[in-house]
């Protein structure tokens, strides 16, 4: 008869069921990161901030480590497992710690003045401690100047002079005092320019039903800038009342270009 090794006589079952149980055992120690060592002195060290980020520093007894935040961000608060080991201070966006005790390994939890919470492990390492480490913020940044980007597209489409889709196809009738000397949309917004020192007047969407509906506005300028474009509009400043047709209206939202440059005059077909 053949032998079977003690390996193969084990059930299968029983097996696969511990080496199942063995890759769901989360693996400790091996989350945390080593900030980055500069270039210059690799004493000094960076890192960018990560919410579920553990960052371990390593220090010496008689040697101080300072950790440095972003600009105007300063520590509220810090909890530490271990309250004698550590001696922690703070100066603006700097804070300090010092080991204190022969066996300082813990855990510090700093909360700062912009809601972060960072979470560090801390120990010794005589033969390589680390004097400072600093934070970046690669996702504020990107946020930062995804904003930054969105305010000047946002400001350049309410230039009035940087239009390059300008339709003109405007008519209007009634009071003058009232008149804008002249108007065009862009496909998304209606600029309307008056005189200089003229008093801007109320302006008006009008509905299907003729109703009237105050319309929300920029002004840059001597210009009125309606966050829309409309079929018509009606003009008030006192008693003096103007209406304004949008003759190239596409109520499809679909762009219609102008084919003159003058408010207030159409082009025909002869």
């Amino acid at each position: 008869m053949s032998r079977t090794s003690p390996l193969n006589s084990w059930p299968l079952p029983i097996t696969l069921a511990g080496l199942v149980f063995a890759l769901s055992v989360p693996s400790t120690g091996m989350a945390a990161t080593y900030p980055k060592a500069s270039a210059v002195d690799g004493r000094l060290r960076y890192t960018s901030y990560h919410p579920d980020q553990v960052y371990n520093l390593q220090a010496a007894i008689g040697r101080a480590l300072f950790i440095q935040f972003a600009d105007g961000e300063e520590m509220e608060r810090f909890y530490t497992g271990d309250s004698e080991a550590w001696e922690v201070g703070k100066h603006g966006n700097i804070i300090a710690i010092k080991p204190t005790a022969e066996v300082p390994d813990t855990n510090l939890i700093v909360s700062t003045s912009t809601g972060r919470i960072y979470t560090f492990d801390l120990s010794l390492n005589a033969r390589a401690p680390m004097y400072g480490i600093r934070f970046s913020y690669p996702n504020e940044q990107r946020r930062a100047t995804e904003t930054a980007t969105a305010k000047r597209e946002l400001s350049a489409s309410l230039d009035p002079h940087a239009q390059t889709q300008k339709n003109y196809r405007y008519a209007g009738a009634g009071a003058p005092t009232v008149q804008p000397a002249e108007i065009f949309d862009n496909g998304t917004h209606t600029f309307m320019r008056f005189p200089e020192n003229t008093t801007f007047p109320s302006v008006f969407a009008i509905g299907p039903d003729g109703s009237e509906t105050l319309v929300n506005k920029t002004v840059r300028d001597n210009w009125l800038i309606l966050p829309a474009v409309g079929q018509e509009w009606r003009l008030r400043a006192g008693e003096a009342v103007m209406c304004v047709r949008n003759d190239a209206f596409a109520p499809s939202a679909r762009d219609n270009p102008g084919e003159t440059a003058s408010p207030f005059i159409q082009r025909t077909a002869r």
